[in-house]
């Protein structure tokens, strides 16, 4: 059932408010913004419940009502996590969890089409944007194609960027699969989020201009921070586009 007037009105003048305060702002309680905008405090919750569902407020129990992000939108171009965050406005940082050389697996090499036991670079790194974790990042490169790679600069820098610089190598294309997931009690912790929240995983697969796999990707993101959104054309194109709030 469709919204009467009245309280599309209402939800007007509450996104007004809302608009005009800065994320994480607590708004001002019930009873003053049912005298501010003229309607009974019953009312007014169900209009706050329903912006709660949009994502554009969140209700805690005993705390008050508090502003959420707004979402910010680039075109999914294939970016490195730092490249991605500049053009959203937002600054990149990383803090670095692991760094060392492993043996590829049996699912692992044929993933990356690389002899079982090949040596391969593992990072893992906790992404933030303006400070705040937005993702945990796994990433696997062949060792036998970057033998020098100077991985210790991936604790500030972008991916490809170092690639590029350290190889000239350009990358070229990448196949991506997301899915849904929780994130686990470590995960949750660096994530700041409660266990088991639901997570989007993301598994990318990027090639250079020969074809080559140069980078195995595994991305855990927050699904109350990110959102994937694919516009699909009748002529087959594809406009992607990330959310980040």
């Amino acid at each position: 059932m469709g919204m009467t007037r009245k309280q599309q009105q209402l939800h007007r003048q509450l996104l007004d408010i809302i608009d005009q305060q800065a994320p994480g702002t607590r708004l001002p309680g019930e009873r003053e913004l049912s005298e501010q905008l003229g309607v009974s405090r019953d009312t007014l919750r169900r209009a706050l419940k329903h912006l709660e569902t949009l994502h554009r407020v969140e209700i805690r129990q005993g705390a008050g009502i508090f502003v959420k992000a707004q979402p910010l939108a680039s075109q999914l171009k294939l970016m490195s996590f730092s490249e991605e965050m500049q053009q959203l406005g937002l600054t990149p940082s990383n803090r670095l969890l692991f760094n060392d050389v492993v043996q590829a697996d049996v699912k692992l090499a044929s993933k990356m089409n690389v002899a079982p036991g090949a040596e391969l670079f593992l990072v893992r790194r906790l992404r933030l944007a303006d400070g705040e974790p937005v993702a945990i990042e796994r990433v696997y490169l062949p060792k036998a194609t970057f033998p020098e790679l100077a991985i210790q600069q991936l604790s500030s820098g972008s991916l490809y960027s170092l690639l590029h610089d350290q190889y000239e190598m350009v990358v070229d294309q990448a196949s991506q699969e997301i899915s849904a997931t929780v994130v686990d009690e470590e995960e949750a912790d660096l994530l700041q989020i409660p266990a088991f929240s639901p997570a989007l995983l993301a598994e990318r697969t990027v090639y250079d201009e020969e074809g080559r796999i140069i980078e195995l990707a595994k991305s855990l993101y927050r699904a109350d921070r990110y959102r994937f959104n694919v516009l699909v054309q009748r002529n087959g194109t594809r406009l992607a586009t990330v959310y980040e709030s």
